[in-house]
């Protein structure tokens, strides 16, 4: 793959918007390739927002498009409900009717399918790049801890008809190089014991399970990947805020913050749901989804799973983070508010004590919630912004912005530097809308 051993091209000055995995990892692979590279952050810090505390998956096995048949109905039937999966708040905002009316269009299993395919390619790269980069670090002695388990992901199904539809859309990524597996009931629960109890009740039917996939703490990793960039020269601006991207015609000169202007032969905007507010006559179809994530600290007495599992059922997926145990789950597209509402936070952690109620109910739980940039069609976008020369996007990458993080980065790098990337980047192109 032409990421792997990156050819130096001309050293650029780099400036990078956003310090999210996504921001991160284009930083630390853009000096990597020899560019003068500056990121601009509004937090204090790497890793605050999105990328705080989210499922912790790292999934080629799970790109499938939210977008899906059935989504529709199903969302009309959840309206009122505060555990609902899926739940809209409408607002006076051209930009949210126009969002969901392009995802309502998506909304049949051949875009669903199209999306996977256009996902798969990028997941799976993204995968190796993640084990070159910890290797690369590991020998520059870098320690990248951030709680990986590599035992796979499984994904479980409550009736046999699920698990027959999901393993038949599995089979369908195996000639993109993802292999999965079909598993029974009880070969569920003897990969992941602590799942006995809702296969007692008659909850687990069957699954799926993507055995090279892992899961970590994302904090974790795009904090030492930061710290890691710092060492090799990459210059984080922290706690600035992003005004404007200055251009003359075509392309951006400066990059200009509450507190300085920077002047720029390469801008990436890798801003989450915020990206699209500093395009200046360019639209981009990336709004936020709001999500919902609870984390326990959890005794390692054989309760609390080992393998990270999605549950199909409640619409959650959790994960085995070192001592600590994080459910993530619910989609709410209401707008920009940041607000922990209880209720749906409470669904959450209603939903993992269901599944695992071996965990009992005396463990104080931590909530949080973030904006998920999602795109209509559920796949990200990368690469040239319209009409402009020299401005790159990284963004849209919704719930897969940890599984998708490395391989974006090194997809970027591909183009800035002009070589030919080992993934089609027209898959990703903002002129697909």
């Amino acid at each position: 793959m032409s990421s792997a051993v990156p050819q130096k091209s001309m050293p650029q000055k780099v400036i990078i918007v956003g310090g999210g995995v996504i921001g991160v990892a284009t930083a630390y692979w853009l000096r990597r390739d020899g560019h003068e590279v500056t990121l601009v952050e509004k937090e204090p810090g790497p890793g605050l927002e999105t990328s705080f505390a989210n499922g912790g998956q790292v999934s080629a096995g799970e790109v499938a498009p939210w977008a899906g048949p059935g989504v529709p109905t199903q969302a009309l039937k959840w309206l009122g409900r505060a555990d609902a999966p899926l739940r809209l708040r409408l607002k006076a905002d051209p930009e949210q009717w126009k969002w969901l009316w392009r995802f309502w269009r998506r909304c049949s299993l051949k875009a669903q399918r199209d999306g996977s395919e256009r996902n798969v390619g990028l997941a799976l790269l993204s995968r190796d790049i993640l084990q070159e980069a910890l290797d690369d670090l590991a020998a520059k002695g870098f320690d990248a801890a951030f709680d990986r388990k590599q035992e796979g992901i499984l994904r479980v199904f409550a009736t046999k008809t699920e698990v027959d539809h999901a393993a038949h859309e599995a089979e369908r990524l195996e000639p993109f190089g993802l292999h999965q597996e079909k598993l029974s009931a009880a070969e569920c629960v003897a990969l992941e014991p602590a799942l006995a109890s809702a296969h007692q009740r008659g909850e687990v039917a069957g699954g799926v399970y993507s055995r090279r996939d892992q899961s970590g703490d994302a904090y974790k990793f795009t904090c030492a990947l930061a710290a890691a960039a710092e060492e090799m020269g990459v210059t984080f601006l922290y706690g600035q805020t992003v005004a404007k991207l200055e251009r003359q015609g075509g392309r951006i000169t400066h990059v200009r913050t509450n507190l300085r202007r920077l002047e720029a032969d390469v801008v990436v905007l890798a801003a989450g749901v915020m990206s699209p507010h500093l395009l200046d006559g360019i639209t981009l179809p990336v709004y936020p989804v709001k999500g919902y994530s609870v984390t326990l600290d959890v005794p390692d007495d054989g309760t609390a799973p080992k393998v990270s599992v999605t549950d199909e059922v409640r619409r959650i997926v959790v994960s085995r983070l070192g001592t600590r145990l994080r459910a993530a789950g619910q989609a709410e597209v209401a707008g920009y508010d940041k607000t922990v509402e209880r209720d749906r936070a409470q669904s959450v952690l209603d939903a993992v004590r269901a599944l695992f109620p071996a965990l009992g109910e005396d463990l104080e739980p931590e909530f949080w919630c973030g904006l998920r940039p999602m795109t209509p069609d559920g796949v990200p976008v990368l690469g040239l912004a319209p009409g402009r020369d020299n401005l790159y996007l990284n963004t849209g990458h919704g719930t897969l912005g940890w599984t998708l993080a490395m391989g974006s980065a090194a997809l970027l790098a591909d183009l800035i530097a002009g070589r030919d990337p080992s993934v089609d980047p027209e898959k990703f192109s903002a002129s697909r809308f």
